[in-house]
C-alpha cells in the first residue's frame, strides 16, 4: 500500500500535533479542508493512520523496559500466537514487535515503578512454554517516541 506525497505531509503534521485541525493541514499543505478530511479518513480506514495518545512514562514518574524475547525454534505456532495475543492484550504493554535478529520479539512494559514493572514483566513471560530466553532492558529517558524527537529530554 502506497502512501502519496500529500499523504504523508498530512502524517508529518499530525505527527508533530495529533489535534491540529484539517483546516489548519489544508492552510499548510496548500489543499482544500474537504481533501484533507477524506485523506486523513480514508488513512485512518485503511488502517496506516491511527490517532492516539502518547504517555511519556520518565515524565510521569512510571518505569518502563524494552524486554527482547527469543522464542524456542520448536514451539508450536498455535502457541506462539496465544502468546502474542497475551502481549498484545496486557494492560502493561505498551508496544510490541516481531523483530530478526538474536531475538523474535520487543515488548515494551510499563508500571508505576521498578519493582512493580519488574513483576509485570515476570508475570508476562516467567514461565511461559514459548519462551527460550529474554532480557530485560530498562528506560531512563525517553529521547524519541512514535518518530517524534523530545528535545526537553537533552535539556535544551
Amino acid at each position: 500500500m502506497k502512501l502519496s506525497k500529500k499523504d504523508w505531509e498530512i502524517i508529518r503534521l499530525l505527527k508533530k500535533n495529533g489535534r491540529i485541525s484539517d483546516a489548519e493541514i489544508a492552510r499548510r499543505i496548500g489543499m482544500s479542508k474537504t481533501a484533507i478530511r477524506w485523506r486523513r479518513i480514508n488513512l485512518q480506514k485503511r488502517g496506516c493512520l491511527m490517532i492516539s495518545a502518547y504517555l511519556r512514562f520518565d515524565k510521569v514518574g512510571f518505569s518502563y523496559a524494552i524486554v527482547l524475547i527469543k522464542l524456542k525454534a520448536d514451539a508450536l505456532r498455535e502457541d506462539i500466537l496465544k502468546f502474542k495475543q497475551k502481549l498484545m492484550e496486557n494492560p502493561n504493554v505498551f508496544e510490541a514487535y516481531e523483530i530478526a535478529g538474536d531475538y523474535d520479539i520487543l515488548a515494551g512494559f510499563f508500571g508505576e515503578d521498578v519493582n512493580s514493572l519488574h513483576n509485570v514483566i515476570e508475570d508476562a513471560v516467567r514461565g511461559e512454554k514459548v519462551i527460550n530466553d529474554y532480557k530485560i532492558l530498562f528506560g531512563i529517558k525517553t529521547l524519541k517516541g512514535l518518530e517524534v524527537p523530545f528535545y526537553d529530554a537533552l535539556g535544551l
